[in-house]
């Protein structure tokens, strides 16, 4: 109930008349795979996405999570000349070394104060048990970003990045086929299940396209996420969805029902990544065809 309060808050302070951006290009810097006609770029286990909008002559660049460490997300952008000293903010969408470790390295980078945008629960303890107890979570911590510049932003509800860009905040799950399994972390001195509560996605409005929705993991479950999306932003058309689904793991069941609720939402381009899963891949292809678009390290998306 306090999560549907959140967003019915936020939907009040975004709905009335959210802006939109003229363009908006996606630059994936670091994705578990690459064309073999892009021998130059490494890919790795993770998710860093180079965001740049443009409207009204004004420019922006939004970092959308930064890869895995020490620096792929780095290497990546030199070869393909993105220039990531001049990004304006960065997201983290969750609290997991695959989306964040690379967060330092790029800091260090950019050499001067810039929002970093997180939920406070990014920074627990964060294990899988795969077969056994590993740590997956964030190897600094908030001292450690501040030292090297960040300005740190930890926000549950949704926070305006720019006009037409925002982050979702704390997702509402409300699917029954959606759960967030296999994970752990540490609170109040006890060993729990970790719900991912952290985990969020990156709102924009394209003028005359409607709503794209950027996701890292989308471990709340990519239906809870565009549904959210939908009422944070009070828009019901959803243009694009690009990033990680979450389905890499998942059984035949939770998969036929998103795609089939995919199918529903009717977005008109989607591309997935990362943990989406060669199952789940082909199930989009065969029933949305030419609108699934995957994508791998070094590729651009242009909206």
């Amino acid at each position: 109930m306090a999560g549907k309060n959140r967003a019915i808050e936020v939907v009040k302070i975004l709905k009335e008349a959210m802006p939109s951006v003229e363009k908006l290009r996606i630059t994936s810097l670091v994705e578990d795979s690459v064309s073999m006609e892009k021998p130059n770029l490494i890919a790795k286990h993770g998710l860093s996405f180079l965001v740049e909008t443009s409207a009204a002559g004004t420019s922006s660049r939004i970092l959308m999570d930064t890869g895995p460490p020490p620096d792929i997300a780095l290497q990546n952008a030199d070869v393909i000349n993105a220039d990531t000293r001049k990004v304006d903010a960065i997201i983290i969408s969750h609290g997991h070394y695959d989306h964040a470790g690379g967060l330092l390295k790029i800091l260090k980078r950019i050499g001067h104060p810039i929002p970093v945008v997180a939920h406070p629960k990014a920074f627990n303890p964060k294990f899988a048990c795969k077969p056994s107890l590993r740590f997956i979570g964030l190897e600094f911590d908030q001292s450690s970003i501040r030292a090297d510049g960040g300005v740190l932003l930890l926000a549950r509800n949704s926070v305006k990045i720019l006009n037409g860009v925002v982050t979702s905040g704390e997702v509402t799950r409300e699917t029954t086929f959606e759960k967030t399994e296999g994970f752990w972390t540490v609170e109040d001195e006890r060993f729990i299940e970790d719900p991912i509560i952290d985990d969020q996605a990156l709102l924009i409005n394209v003028k005359d396209k409607g709503l794209v929705v950027i996701t890292g993991c989308a471990h709340s479950g990519i239906i809870n996420t565009v549904k959210h999306a939908q009422k944070v932003t009070g828009i019901n058309n959803v243009y694009a969805i690009a990033g990680g689904l979450h389905l890499a793991k998942a059984d035949d069941k939770r998969i036929q029902a998103s795609v089939d609720e995919l199918a529903r939402i009717n977005p008109k381009l989607i591309y997935p990544c990362h943990c989406t899963g060669s199952k789940a891949i082909h199930q989009l292809l065969s029933v949305l065809g030419d609108r699934c678009k995957p994508i791998q390290t070094g590729d651009v998306v242009q909206l």
